[in-house]
């Protein structure tokens, strides 16, 4: 089982690293920004409680913590905050999309009739729509603004670029009834997966992770945060979630923040990876395509675990067939040279 130390003496000093957020306003966001200016970082952020957003930058420093309202599923509003980074600093370093809501009600409700369905309003989408779609709008555009001008240089890119997506348990775990909270939450896993081998390849210089925290104190688990510690299970403070996502930021080549713990999960390690990540080759390239799970102030990776152990849970012959058809697309180059255009 691989893990993550945000805290480990590797990692770098990112000091001076323009940072581009969304959902600083409040809860982990807000935490994010605090944490980023104590690392002397500039921040751009986006929120829609603007409110809350000044506040954060009067507790800051309006010299290098800045808030431009933003709206995620606006891809106007998402070009507005990389737009002001560009214009005022000639560069993004790191981008984390953070912002998102909780379910909203309306989907799957069993005391429906016939007649109430044919009656009924289409139940909201602004879950999908700001945890998903609004995600989606950010990473597109982070990965060209993140890669621009980040020459290669004596075989190193001049800056450590990265692009963080922020999930949650619901990304890899049932979690009803949150239909379309966790609908868009297995997305952002997907949206990762997608990336984590194209990104490096296509936008020069840049890693892309995901953060995937447990239940964290926020007014987003306000209505199950009671029963959620009656059960003794332990919670995260938006600062846990934080340090994981500044962590990844710090986490570039060179860096040696992934450890094993052969106690838990003996023997993983030793398993061959079954899709075309090279977990072996942190000190090159860097923490890529990783979701860490933050459940009581731990980070746990989900991603390499689950890559390598591919034959037992699916089955030997299966994943050899998984593997031989993988294998033909990824190293498919026309056909991702033509999606590069």
């Amino acid at each position: 089982m691989s893990r993550f130390d945000p805290k480990h003496p590797s990692l770098l000093d990112i000091r001076g690293s323009v940072v581009v957020v969304t959902g600083g306003g409040s809860g982990i966001g807000a935490a994010l920004v605090k944490q980023l200016y104590k690392q002397n970082c500039i921040v751009v952020f986006g929120d829609i409680d603007e409110k809350a957003s000044k506040a954060i930058v009067s507790e800051t420093s309006s010299r290098s913590v800045h808030f431009i309202r933003c709206d995620t599923y606006s891809y106007t509003d998402n070009l507005d905050l990389f737009n002001f980074a560009w214009e005022n600093y000639g560069r993004v370093d790191h981008a984390i999309a953070n912002a998102g809501v909780v379910e909203q009600e309306g989907w799957f409700i069993p005391s429906r009739t016939i007649e109430d369905i044919n009656k009924a309003e289409p139940p909201p989408l602004t879950t999908l729509n700001v945890n998903l779609i609004g995600l989606a709008y950010f990473a597109n555009i982070a990965c060209t603004y993140l890669s621009q001008g980040n020459q290669l240089l004596g075989g190193k890119h001049s800056r450590d670029k990265s692009l963080t997506l922020v999930g949650s348990l619901a990304s890899w775990k049932e979690t009803p009834p949150l239909f379309m909270y966790q609908t868009a939450k297995h997305g952002v896993l997907g949206l990762l997966r997608a990336l984590r081998l194209y990104v490096p390849e296509y936008f020069s210089g840049v890693r892309v992770n995901a953060v995937c925290p447990g239940m964290t104190e926020t007014q987003m688990v306000a209505l199950i945060r009671e029963e959620y510690l009656n059960h003794g299970l332990p919670p995260n403070q938006p600062e846990d979630v934080a340090k994981a996502i500044v962590g990844l930021c710090q986490a570039g080549p060179g860096t040696n923040a992934i450890w094993y713990d052969e106690m838990e999960a003996p023997g993983v390690k030793s398993w061959k990876s079954a899709g075309g990540m090279d977990w072996e080759d942190m000190k090159r390239r860097g923490i890529v395509g990783r979701a860490i799970f933050v459940q009581g102030g731990q980070c746990y990776d989900t991603e390499e675990g689950l890559d390598r152990t591919e034959a037992l849970w699916l089955g030997g012959h299966a994943s050899a067939i998984v593997q031989e058809a993988q294998k033909s697309r990824i190293t498919s180059t026309p056909i991702l040279r033509t999606l590069s255009k």
